[in-house]
């Protein structure tokens, strides 16, 4: 049986396998991007959004691995799209907040669905 075109791109997007590991386990089948592959924290997603972790010292050291990453502006491009209240961690060296006070500044308006919208809250 033929897959559908929706499952043929998200496997274009994410690699193979990515549709399965989403069916599995119920979350959202998350896009991966070629650019991302050239990222410095990549590997490292613990120093950059760590889980459970209650102060903000994480972030210098987070800021610093973006400071001279390659794919910076590419991976700002990607967060600016999302509700900066959604993003967690740091991304191109800056915080959620840096990031809400960016998409001012730029009077842009996030093009991508909120957490609950993803989780069909």
């Amino acid at each position: 049986m033929p897959r559908s075109r929706d499952k043929r791109a998200a496997k274009r997007r994410t690699g193979s396998g990515a549709g399965k590991r989403a069916e599995a386990t119920g979350a959202p089948d998350i896009p991966r991007y070629d650019w991302m592959k050239g990222a410095r924290c990549r590997g490292e997603t613990s120093k950059m959004f760590p889980k459970g972790h209650k102060d903000i010292s994480y972030i210098q050291e987070a800021r610093e691995m973006c400071a001279n990453c390659a794919v910076r502006r590419r991976c700002l491009d990607y967060a600016l799209q999302f509700p900066a209240a959604d993003m967690h961690g740091v991304w191109a060296g800056l915080t959620s907040r840096q990031l809400a006070a960016e998409q001012k500044r730029r009077g842009l308006t996030p093009t991508r669905p909120t957490l609950s919208q993803m989780w069909g809250e």
